[in-house]
């Protein structure tokens, strides 16, 4: 009997204890110790916590509790802390702020609410990482494999990337012909980008962004990086239709500017270069009744800063790979021309050459080691009948 009273006063301490947990839930803030009453206030909600560059964003809810009149984040093992006021009203309210100043690190964040009693709630974790100048120079720029400037329309190539390092894209910064400070974005999935109003001679600067989490609430940027542009010496009246300065009245003339002919050439009764005959190309012809050539010249002279280059010619058609003299497409540094045939190969002024066989494109690779000027054009010795017909002459930056 004695102990069926015994355990009769357990199945009771338990019914009361199971009663007293099943009136409580999450937004009850009164408990109950050994040494009395304690008053809590109803703890933060769905608490956030966003990296960023030495901050983060803290974001949560309050929900129910109507006295809760601050939030206190706390750090470092509760040595720092931040106290935000809160004005509650009667539904939901949400809570955001920043917290600046952090050093780069991994920090566990504890959050409470307080009443104006100074009552807490219990606590709410969570880690974040704040970023900083460690972070930043592991950053590196977005390399660029091609940077061309043509008169005032700048080509720029920019490689791919890792895209798990995060990286967004990249911030481009020029001069433009107005004159004006001008700002474009150029996203990592674009891989060109064409900027038509360049101030020639001026120097841009760019820079590539990153987000080191998609939750970051800052993007980083490398540091800017200078970058001036290799302007490419720009061939005039260069492609069919070529200009003639004057004619014959008939088929031949004689190109006009920049290029300069030389007497040899001119053996069409006082014209020569330029055929209406074939479409208006670039044509030095003998035979077939006209005077034979040796070292007729036809070039012009362009500036050309330090770099490397190349000159393309486009062949239409020709039966040079027959003539023994030989004709060339030639490369020299100075503004005093090219040099004769039997001095192609030899000739310490030539930076580049071939020599001219079937037709198709020729791409004649040269280095100009200081800025200079160079000249460009064809050079043939032909005695017979002999021509090649060539619709267009164009200089490149080499990649």
């Amino acid at each position: 009997m004695k102990k069926l009273k015994h355990i009769i006063i357990a199945v009771f301490a338990i019914s009361i204890v199971l009663g007293i947990y099943s009136c409580t839930d999450d937004t009850e803030y009164l408990k109950f110790t050994e040494g009395g009453e304690i008053s809590y206030t109803g703890a933060i909600d769905s608490l956030q916590i966003y990296p960023g560059q030495n901050r983060v964003k803290v974001e949560g809810l309050i929900i129910g509790d109507p006295k809760v009149s601050e939030v206190r984040v706390y750090w470092n093992n509760n040595r720092d802390s931040i106290s935000v006021p809160v004005n509650r009203t009667q539904g939901v309210d949400e809570v955001s702020f920043i917290i600046d100043g952090l050093e780069e690190n991994v920090y566990n964040f504890t959050v409470r609410t307080l009443d104006a009693d100074g009552n807490k709630s219990i606590a709410v974790s969570q880690s974040a990482e704040v970023y900083g100048d460690r972070y930043i120079a592991s950053l590196f720029n977005r390399p660029l494999e091609r940077n061309v400037l043509v008169e005032s329309v700048l080509e720029i190539g920019l490689a791919d990337m890792d895209l798990s390092s995060g990286v967004l894209g990249s911030e481009f910064e020029y001069m433009s012909t107005s004159g004006e400070t001008k700002t474009i974005y150029v996203d990592i999935a674009e891989s060109n980008v064409t900027i038509s109003d360049f101030e020639s001679g001026s120097t841009y600067r760019y820079r590539t962004a990153f987000i080191p989490d998609e939750d970051s609430i800052d993007n980083f940027f490398t540091a800017f990086e200078d970058v001036t542009p290799i302007p490419t010496p720009v061939l005039g009246n260069a492609a069919v239709p070529f200009i003639a300065s004057a004619t014959d009245g008939g088929r031949w003339g004689t190109l006009a500017g920049p290029w300069i002919t030389n007497d040899v050439a001119k053996n069409h009764g006082g014209y020569g270069g330029w055929d209406e005959w074939n479409g208006n190309v670039f044509n030095l012809e003998s035979g077939w009744g006209s005077p034979s050539i040796t070292n007729g010249k036809i070039y012009q002279v362009v500036h050309a800063e330090a770099a490397s280059y190349m000159l393309r010619v486009q062949v239409l058609s020709t039966n040079h790979n027959a003539n023994p003299d030989g004709a060339y497409f030639v490369i020299a540094k100075g503004g005093n021309g090219l040099p004769n045939v039997e001095d192609v190969t030899t000739a310490s002024e030539v930076i580049g050459y071939k020599r001219i066989g079937a037709a198709g494109t020729y791409t004649v690779s040269f280095t100009v080691d200081e800025a200079t000027d160079i000249s460009v054009g064809e050079i043939t010795t032909q005695n017979g009948d002999y021509f090649c017909n060539i619709t267009s002459w164009e200089i490149q930056v080499a990649n």
